[in-house]
């Protein structure tokens, strides 16, 4: 709709309102990449930065309801269709929440649908619907139940071509049998024609039926069991295609339900016909089919008897991981096979078959959470550790670090914290090297920090620098601060701007390991020692010009221009000149995560001392939107305030 409007007023009044809340460079084009291409005009410079899969969930929805806000006008009004929203998980309903009570969004609404008998005051849609309603978001509530005798009489009367008073007996028995459910009525006349108690008459030309017959029939109040009870009476191969379809989803793939079946005999072709002419199944593109509803999905899997559910979907997934190649195991079809065999861990599986599963699970983890899945990230994960052995530290040690390493990234991203402080014991206490113990103790330092333990996050970081070679006394004074800086200042002497751009890259683990966590130090230290926090910046300088540079020296060299302006220090030319080293870094180190760091602290506490006040102001916003692009919310509030500070001291807004 908007690429079909891309002249008119409505788009470019949308696209302005779509740049002012995201700018050029977000990562919300990566996963709508066509909204850049609508914004520029031009699908040759739709280049989305790629940092959508790393963002935190709440980062995620904050930006939709930007991008929701930016759409929505008084002429291009928004309404949202969710239907079975009793399924939703707690990401969506988040999301919903969030939509229907930000302030900044306007002529937007969601039409949602549940079944009331499935949501009880301990579903979370309850507590939703609940919040809603007490924060004074309109909500209106329609209870749609069965449909009327008079109804179900016209949908008879038009489906025989028959007058609506000649079909009121016939469509009263139907109401009474059916209750009203449409689904049903429209089934329950479709196996009256096949019993023969309502046939076509060739002589009279005309529907008749024998409503005596009709009328003893037995018919379950429960239409899923009505309907199984219809496809026990099909052939066996069929029933078999029915099952196996079942567990592959409310959508499937003709060529995929074909490698779930071994039978020689059995013809995915013959049974998509019979599953088709008898209203089960329905083609909704090329080689795909859908359930013409979940109710009858239901019915079909409710075929396999509830003491063979779990080998049922355990042998399938067997059976489809056995006959795919490994380019396939990917993406949906990865998750459709471990999510089948998942479903039969509670068999007795051997000790190969478990490893097997259990690294598939790590497999589909990784899987989500490059595309931003991190609840069903962290249910892979978490199902992958529970099948390791006791002994998998010493038998299968690669697997297991690895669940492990990806497990902590995936709890702590997810907000599973005490998941994350079960899991994280683990790997500090039996991995067999300090190498492996690195990842674990970065997320630690990362939980505790958001959990505002900075104290416990600051002597682990130093603990772990101390065993990585680079010791930091915590109660360092002014004297080895000054010592310190000397060193860097000497380091740097006589070296032009090219000359330090020109040093090597840093390559070695060891070394990256380094810098990583006196960065990480820098954020826990700055409100809780300065002086420790300033001599972990020099440090950050003095290992990038001695070993080689990251992306991280660049933050280091912004964060070191700003230590230069302090009162005990005050070089504001070599101040100057070290911000200038930190902006072309960006460029040449790649270092794009870093610019609103290195933006905040040059343009916010550096450019000043020899440019104008006023030239700030647009670097700042400018800062802004990496930040805004990366959802790192702390950075957007600093360049903000920032900002606020320069239009009204420097520029008299």
């Amino acid at each position: 709709m908007i690429a079909e409007s891309n002249t008119s007023d409505t788009s470019k009044s949308m696209k302005k309102r779509l740049r002012d809340a995201f700018g050029y460079e977000n990562g919300l084009y990566e996963a709508i990449p066509h909204l850049l291409v609508f914004l520029q005009g031009d699908t040759s410079i739709a280049h989305p930065s790629p940092t959508m899969g790393s963002k935190k969930p709440n980062q995620i929805e904050f930006m939709l309801c930007r991008l929701i806000g930016a759409i929505t006008s008084d002429e291009i009004p928004v309404i949202i269709y969710l239907d079975d929203l009793q399924w939703a998980d707690q990401a969506t309903l988040d999301l919903i929440g969030m939509l229907m009570l930000d302030p900044s969004i306007t002529y937007f609404g969601i039409l949602g649908c549940y079944r009331d008998n499935e949501v009880d005051k301990r579903h979370p849609l309850f507590g939703l619907l609940e919040a809603i309603r007490l924060n004074g978001a309109p909500l209106r509530s329609i209870h749609v139940g069965p449909i009327e005798r008079e109804c179900v009489n016209s949908i008879v009367s038009d489906t025989l071509c028959l007058p609506p008073s000649l079909c009121r007996p016939l469509s009263t028995v139907i109401h009474q049998k059916a209750g009203g459910v449409i689904l049903f009525v429209i089934r329950f006349l479709n196996s009256l024609n096949k019993q023969g108690h309502l046939v076509y008459c060739l002589e009279s030309r005309r529907w008749t039926w024998d409503l005596e017959k009709i009328k003893s029939e037995r018919v379950s109040e429960d239409f899923v069991v009505h309907t199984t009870l219809q496809m026990n009476s099909l052939p066996k191969l069929v029933q078999i295609g029915f099952m196996s379809a079942a567990c592959l989803g409310s959508n499937f793939n003709a060529s995929i339900l074909g490698k779930t079946i071994e039978d020689e005999e059995f013809d995915v072709c013959s049974f998509l016909e019979i599953g088709k002419d008898g209203g089960y199944i329905e083609e909704s593109g090329l080689g795909s089919f859908s359930w013409t509803h979940d109710q009858i999905q239901q019915a079909a899997y409710n075929l396999i008897l509830p003491t063979q559910r779990e080998s049922f979907h355990y042998h399938l997934g067997r059976r489809l991981l056995k006959n795919s190649a490994n380019c396939d195991m990917n993406g949906d079809f990865l998750f459709m096979i471990v999510e089948n065999m998942n479903r039969g861990t509670d068999l007795k599986l051997n000790r190969d078959e478990m490893t097997q599963l259990a690294r598939l699970n790590l497999q589909a983890g990784n899987e989500a959470m490059s595309t931003s899945g991190f609840h069903s990230a962290a249910k892979y994960l978490q199902q992958g550790i529970n099948l390791l052995s006791k002994d998998s530290w010493i038998h299968e040690y690669d697997l297991t670090i690895q669940l492990y390493d990806a497990a902590l990234d995936t709890y702590y991203t997810a907000g599973q914290f005490s998941n994350f402080e079960v899991a994280v014991k683990q790997p500090l206490t039996h991995a067999i090297c300090f190498e492996d113990k690195l990842n674990s103790y970065h997320h630690l330092v990362r939980f505790l920090t958001a959990s505002g333990r900075s104290e416990e996050a600051l002597e682990t970081c130093l603990s772990v620098l101390k065993k990585l070679g680079e010791e930091i006394a915590p109660n360092a004074d002014i004297k080895s601060l000054l010592a310190e800086a000397s060193c860097v200042k000497q380091m740097i002497r006589n070296s032009s701007i090219d000359d330090m751009l020109d040093l090597p890259k840093l390559k070695d683990s060891h070394k990256i390991a380094k810098i990583s966590f006196l960065s990480t130090a820098i954020r826990c230290s700055f409100e809780m020692n300065q002086v420790l926090f300033a001599i972990i910046i020099c440090r950050m300088v003095k290992l990038s010009l001695q070993h080689g540079l990251h992306s991280i020296s660049a933050d280091a060299f912004s964060l070191y221009g700003a230590l230069l302006t302090c009162p005990i220090i005050s070089d504001f030319d070599e101040s100057y000149e070290m911000g200038r080293l930190a902006l072309r870094a960006i460029d040449t180190l790649d270092a794009f995560m870093m610019k609103q760091q290195v933006f905040l602290f040059f343009y916010g506490s550096i450019a000043h001392c020899k440019d104008p006040l006023q030239a700030s102001a647009p670097k700042l916003l400018e800062g802004y939107e990496a930040a805004f692009a990366l959802g790192d919310m702390e950075s957007v509030t600093a360049h903000l305030q920032l900002y606020a500070g320069v239009a009204v001291w420097g520029c008299g807004e």
